[in-house]
């Protein structure tokens, strides 16, 4: 009687160690999260390049969107290469942030334009692939913090950041619904109103959900029918953070995406990746380099 105690007690010891133990290395990841996301912020310049990958019905399309950039100071410039596979064709855009001022170009324009009437696509067009903006949702919504290790090079460490689901539904449904938003109509008779790619499989190619599907894609008609699809939508997100030990600094992320929804009566599953890689830290570009307004005239 008393042996059987005595292994009861080990046992319930040994699974209190073992949940001490786990939560310890969670407590060690998240630590080590905050350090990386702090020495990132703290960087005046760096560059920045990725690319995304939909990975449905076992196939990869890797080139629908590619993007990069730079921090110089208190600027960010970014380009923004999307293939629209149906048209045979890839738009172009540049975009630049100078904190209360946002100017974009396309391929079509010869001068930096001021944004106005698309400056909120526009600038949820940028934060869709702003490294910066990536640790801001990973900071609001991190659900669970753990450390990578496994094929881990030398002075390498990395950390996997899953996501909370609600919370990654109602910045879904945030993106979604502004689209369809009568404030961001455009005032400007000729105006062609720029819609942003979303990080998901279902509007990524072509960056507009509301265009006629071709292929697993929603098409709705108001924010009702927005909310009712988020509702219904199985969606899952994380990120895989590689950094340096030695410095804190990411030298790369990985934000994967799984959504599953119902289209045409059969339930649709869909893998979106974004890869970004970052290098050149502390290295601010000249002015003469940079994307200069005194180019051309504003607009």
């Amino acid at each position: 009687m008393r042996k059987g105690w005595i292994i009861c007690l080990l046992t319930v010891m040994t699974a209190m160690l073992g949940g001490c133990n786990q939560m310890g290395v969670q407590q060690n990841a998240g630590s080590d999260f905050e350090q990386v996301r702090d020495q990132f912020a703290k960087q005046r310049a760096y560059e920045f390049y990725g690319r995304t990958k939909l990975l449905t019905d076992n196939s990869s399309n890797s080139n629908i969107v590619n993007f990069s950039g730079r921090k110089d100071g208190d600027s960010v410039y970014m380009n923004v290469k999307r293939s629209v596979p149906e048209e045979n064709r890839v738009d172009s855009l540049s975009l630049l942030d100078q904190g209360k001022k946002l100017y974009a170009k396309t391929d079509r324009d010869q001068d930096w334009r001021l944004s106005s009437a698309s400056e909120a696509a526009l600038r949820q067009e940028m934060e869709n692939w702003d490294p910066a903006s990536a640790f801001a949702q990973m900071d609001e919504m991190k659900r669970s913090v753990t450390p990578i290790t496994k094929n881990l090079k030398t002075d390498q460490a990395g950390i996997r950041v899953v996501l909370d689901s609600a919370k990654l539904k109602s910045w879904l449904g945030a993106q979604l619904q502004a689209q369809t938003g009568s404030h961001i109509q455009s005032v400007i008779p000729g105006e062609k109103l720029h819609k942003p790619s979303q990080k998901l499989a279902m509007s990524l190619s072509k960056g507009d959900w509301q265009e006629p599907p071709q292929g697993p894609r929603i098409q709705s008609t108001g924010n009702a029918n927005i909310q009712e699809m988020i509702n219904q939508m199985d969606l899952e997100a994380e990120y895989t953070i590689m950094y340096q030990k030695s410095t804190k600094l990411p030298t790369s992320m990985l934000m994967s995406i799984r959504s599953q929804y119902d289209y045409n009566n059969q339930r649709v599953q869909e893998h979106t990746q974004v890869e970004t890689y970052l290098q050149n830290y502390g290295r601010v570009k000249n002015k003469d380099q940079s994307p200069s307004l005194r180019s051309g005239r504003q607009k």
